[in-house]
């Protein structure tokens, strides 16, 4: 599984301590403090912490992960990376509820954590909460609607699992529009949901 990094700008006067890809598509962690707390003394421990705690989750050693980013977002719960990531080991560590309030702690720390979207988006759909999963998807498209993973999660969601043929075919047209993907299947789904679509609207009368 390959590990992606969020852009998140380094240390200014505001800390960023904010979080894998197949389908659906994952966010590794967060590298970077996401919080508008002002730099103080002890962030530097903080931020060591952190950073263990991300050579932990790259080692897969989730469980440590987790101890040490339950740690950090206890002593700083306004950051949003912690909890994001906090969700990720315990989701890996098979605590559902657990990933699942951290990741509503991360949004509640930043609105703006897409990460946290996308991943709670993929928990509430693994648990078969498919509404759910829809619901914090658009959400996070509100944030970001030029999200690549949230658009091909959406067409995934649309396409298998809460079938709307003309929703999953919008999303995968757009994920493909911000990737440039030259993907076979991906482009093979698009072909199959187009002559879908159409077939529709033959079949109403609507204009296409």
């Amino acid at each position: 599984m390959s590990l992606r990094y969020a852009n998140v700008p380094a240390f200014l006067l505001v800390i960023m301590l904010a979080g894998c890809a197949s389908a659906p598509r994952e966010h590794a962690m967060v590298p970077g403090l996401d919080a508008t707390a002002v730099v103080t003394e002890t962030v530097i421990d903080v931020e060591n912490e952190f950073q263990a705690a991300l050579q932990l989750m790259k080692a897969e050693d989730w469980h440590a992960a987790a101890d040490r980013l339950a740690a950090i977002t206890a002593a700083k719960p306004q950051f949003s990376g912690p909890w994001t990531n906090l969700g990720i080991a315990r989701n890996n560590i098979g605590d559902m509820p657990g990933a699942e309030v951290a990741f509503k702690r991360a949004i509640e720390a930043n609105a703006g954590q897409i990460m946290a979207y996308n991943e709670l988006g993929v928990l509430y759909r693994r648990s078969g909460r498919l509404e759910e999963a829809a619901a914090v998807y658009s959400d996070g498209l509100k944030i970001d609607p030029n999200d690549e993973d949230i658009h091909w999660n959406l067409g995934i969601l649309y396409d298998r699992y809460l079938p709307t043929p003309a929703r999953a075919l919008a999303h995968y047209e757009r994920y493909q529009q911000l990737t440039q993907s030259e993907d076979v299947l991906l482009h093979s789904w698009i072909s199959k949901l187009r002559k879908q679509t159409r077939q529709v609207n033959v079949a109403t009368g609507d204009k296409q």
